[in-house]
């Protein structure tokens, strides 16, 4: 009878719960505080490139990286060549802090310092893959990362353009059939000792040199960039190899006040992913070029022409004498630079000469094992 009565009594106090809990209003769940807003920092990055070209869409996907890994603490805006200063001025205005984030050849502030030419490229230099190994392996990195620090940059990544493309109405196929006509090209050292007329003009001043007749036969960049630039539309051959400015490497820096008031982790994220895409930068520009000459082939809008090999070995002669002269004119950086990179060739190129590709001197259609069908 008792367990009875217990049982009742449990039960009454379990619906009379039930009701209570029912009618009473639910615990609200504690808001948390909200974590004060991360800090981003914004820098302005210009590019010696436009939108449209290759190597502009490649430079926004490091900046999307970054913004990415950093997990939005560091936004990175990208803006063309030409935006805050021109092309000649830029390395000079981003270690002022004009903006804080640059890339473009190092050749454009020869005048800053010479030692900058050799950096960035020169008539009969090492192509594109010898300079990786020489700033990678050989210590080319510290020498670079000391001459931009002197002008209030840090040095964050190179990136390779590959073979550039002298374009012309008048074939050439010699060095002697430039003389009388008046070359664009970024170093006129050799040609000059060769008594040929060159001429230095900056980017934006290119086209408008050619189109005017100021200038007889350019050299630039790697075919698709001269595509984009509107010198193919303009001229009827395409010469090859490219002896007159060879690889011209592209630096990218970071003002040094900027680079030193990022945390440690930002500054790691920054040098992983532009690095990261320098390779696409050189794949780029060379498959995009063979794209480019296969449609200009096959349309039938321009020839192209290699010049023999034969003169190459005294052009490289004739150069070093006057990498010589600049030495001792010039001393500091030049030297610097040209002592590592005699050095470095003294290692490297009988290697690279023994370990050469198999395909090295057999026709592309030996190469492939196959003519393909045209």
């Amino acid at each position: 009878m008792k367990s009875k009565i217990f049982m009742v009594v449990l039960s009454v106090v379990f619906v009379a719960s039930l009701v209570i809990t029912g009618c009473a209003k639910p615990t609200p769940t504690p808001t948390p505080t909200p974590a004060p807003e991360q800090e981003v920092t914004t820098w302005r990055f210009q590019t010696i490139f436009s939108p449209g070209q290759s190597d502009y869409g490649t430079s926004q996907r490091a900046c999307d990286d970054i913004y990415t890994a950093s997990g939005g603490r560091l936004k990175i805006d990208l803006y063309p060549n030409g935006t805050f200063a021109g092309s000649m001025e830029a390395f000079q205005s981003c270690g002022e802090g004009v903006f804080e984030v640059h890339e473009s050849w190092p050749v454009y502030i020869r005048g800053v310092d010479f030692g900058f030419q050799a950096i960035g490229s020169g008539n009969m230099d090492m192509d594109g893959l010898d300079k990786w190994v020489w700033l990678y392996e050989a210590g080319g990195w510290d020498v670079v990362s000391k001459a931009f620090e002197d002008i209030n940059l840090q040095f964050i990544c190179d990136e390779e353009w590959g073979s550039e493309v002298m374009n012309s109405n008048i074939p050439i196929h010699k060095l002697d059939d430039l003389k009388g006509l008046k070359f664009r090209t970024s170093d006129p050292r050799l040609c000059e000792e060769h008594g040929i007329s060159a001429i230095t003009l900056p980017l934006e001043e290119v086209f408008t040199g050619l189109a005017t007749g100021a200038v007889d036969v350019v050299e630039f960049g790697h075919l698709k960039y001269n595509v984009d630039l509107g010198l193919t539309d303009i001229t009827e051959y395409g010469i090859y190899p490219d002896w007159w400015n060879v690889q011209n490497l592209t630096a990218v820096v970071v003002n040094l006040d900027a680079w030193n008031a990022l945390p440690e982790d930002l500054q790691k994220i920054v040098e992983m992913c532009f690095k990261a895409h320098a390779i696409e930068h050189y794949t780029k520009s060379q498959y995009t070029s063979a794209l480019a000459m296969k449609k200009m082939v096959d349309d039938g809008t321009m020839e192209f022409i290699r010049i023999p090999p034969e003169e190459f070995a005294s052009m490289r002669a004739d150069m070093y004498k006057i990498e010589l002269e600049d030495i001792a004119e010039q001393g500091g950086l030049t030297k610097e630079v040209y002592d590592s990179f005699y050095k470095f060739r003294e290692i490297w190129l009988p290697y690279k000469d023994m370990s050469k590709w198999w395909g090295y001197g057999l026709t592309p259609e030996e190469q492939m094992g196959y003519t393909p069908e045209k």
